[in-house]
């Protein structure tokens, strides 16, 4: 059982200048401790009055999370030999059921029609479907000359022209979303909201990140299992830079926002269900308003359905990838949104608004995003596009942020965000998928406007 939210890397880099180089009974929710891939991890529901080491004794398990509602213990062996404490129980297969999946070609190919060019006269395509000119003529500054401003408060221009001037090739994507009237108009920023990134950890030290993320305190590594959710290994390898990106397109679209970086994929885009669970948890305790899941199983996992079900009763909501096998039926958890008002499954389009090759569908899908292509902060301060549901994702996650800014609900922004969704039907090449494409295109502009902004 594995994941496929699969995700192509097209360009990588630049260096850049010097600037940027100086520059017992649990009363209440709590985290426990998490464990080094246990087989498979137990899902307790109603644990009541029993303590921690109860719950362990009974079991013969190690506790990973619990809430009042349920307990996480990583375990071994078959359900059949587990004792029950008289709450219902449910068994998950726990190693490397979430995963995210490479583009193709495989990592490490170069493909596109143009040459490598770190620093202009040229372009680069790693895993990608054609050529991505950088900036040109040995521009460098993309994250640098007053960075801070441009990705700390939204209080800086973030457009002119009608040109997105952080990341200028991301324009027309931003544009098809509506962002530009947004922005311009200084209509939300997503102030005072919090997002949960779970996926493959963020480069803690790009400078599109200063003053964005959340307290350390806040922070977790569940793969390392230590306070430091690094974005690990090099760009071009494994999914390295994943979490970077995907963390890099909320802060594009809501520069208001704090980002917690919680770890839960390795450099291979593969994870626990212990990890995705106990972070979703935590992301909770620690003051998160919106849960991004650019990832996803071929199943439904139980704990993981109960963190969820812990998050929205706590008023948070989630935002999950439906996959990229291109086929229909969306991976877990996306499949089960639709009967979950306060989530959303997001799938991916292309510019003209026509689901993306990649995409994944079906009458779960909520809702649509631009997918292709999309531009965001890469690691050791690099510029890099992904395509994938996994970019189409957060995308819809700053969208709730935005609205929840600006004192609406969770359930309240995503309702929002599907009705006043743009309409895909008319389009031609989405002939095939009546029905199957949820309610259209985000449009930021129209959602914001449903909300009386």
């Amino acid at each position: 059982m594995k994941t496929r939210t699969r995700t192509s890397l097209t360009a990588a880099a630049l260096a850049l200048s010097v600037l940027l180089a100086s520059c017992g009974t649990t009363s209440t929710p709590q985290v426990a401790r998490t464990t080094s891939g246990p087989d498979a991890v137990l899902t307790v529901k109603n644990p009541g009055s029993a303590s921690d080491a109860q719950l362990e004794a009974q079991y013969n398990g190690i506790l990973i999370t619990r809430t009042p509602d349920f307990a996480l213990l990583g375990v071994s062996g078959a359900k059949s030999n587990l004792r029950s404490l008289g709450a219902s129980t449910d068994v998950d297969r726990n190693v490397n059921v979430f995963r995210v999946g490479k583009g193709q070609p495989a990592s490490g190919t170069v493909s596109g029609n143009g040459s490598v060019g770190l620093w202009g006269w040229g372009s680069v395509g790693l895993w990608g479907w054609g050529s991505v000119g950088l900036w040109g003529w040995g521009s460098v500054g993309l994250w640098g000359w007053g960075s801070v401003g441009l990705w700390g408060s939204g209080s800086v221009g973030l457009w002119g022209n009608a040109v997105f001037q952080p990341v200028p090739q991301n324009t027309a994507t931003w544009r098809q979303i509506g962002l530009d009237s947004v922005q311009s108009a200084g209509r939300a920023t997503g102030e005072g909201i919090t997002v949960a990134i779970l996926d493959t950890g963020v480069d803690l030290t790009h400078p599109a990140y200063v003053g964005m993320l959340t307290d350390p305190s806040t922070w977790r590594d569940f793969v390392a299992n230590d306070d430091t959710p690094q974005d690990e290994g090099e760009l071009g390898t494994g999914l390295t830079g994943h979490g970077t990106e995907v963390a890099g397109i909320i802060a594009q679209i809501a520069p208001g926002v704090k980002l917690m970086p919680l770890r839960v994929l390795n450099q291979s885009g593969s994870g626990d269900v212990s990890s995705v669970s106990a972070a979703i948890v935590w992301a909770v305790n620690h003051g998160a308003n919106v849960i991004n899941l650019s990832l996803g199983a071929d199943a439904p996992v139980s704990a993981v359905t109960q963190a969820i079900n812990y998050a929205n009763k706590k008023g948070v909501v989630v935002a999950a990838a439906a996959g990229n096998r291109g086929t229909e039926g969306l991976d877990y958890p996306a499949a089960q949104f639709s009967t979950m008002p306060m989530n959303l499954a997001v799938g991916s389009v292309n510019s003209a608004d026509t689901k993306s090759s990649f995409s994944q569908y079906g009458a779960a899908l909520e809702l649509l995003a631009p997918g292709e292509g999309v531009y965001g902060p890469a690691p050791q301060s690099r510029l890099a596009a992904w395509s994938g549901t996994s970019m189409s994702t957060p995308m819809v996650s700053a969208g709730l942020a935005l609205g929840m800014g600006l004192g609406a609900t969770g359930q309240q922004t995503a309702a929002a965000l599907t009705t006043a969704a743009s309409k895909v039907n008319t389009v031609s090449d989405n002939a095939p998928y009546s029905g199957k494409l949820g309610s259209g295109r985000l449009n930021l502009d129209a959602a914001l406007s449903a909300l009386g902004r």
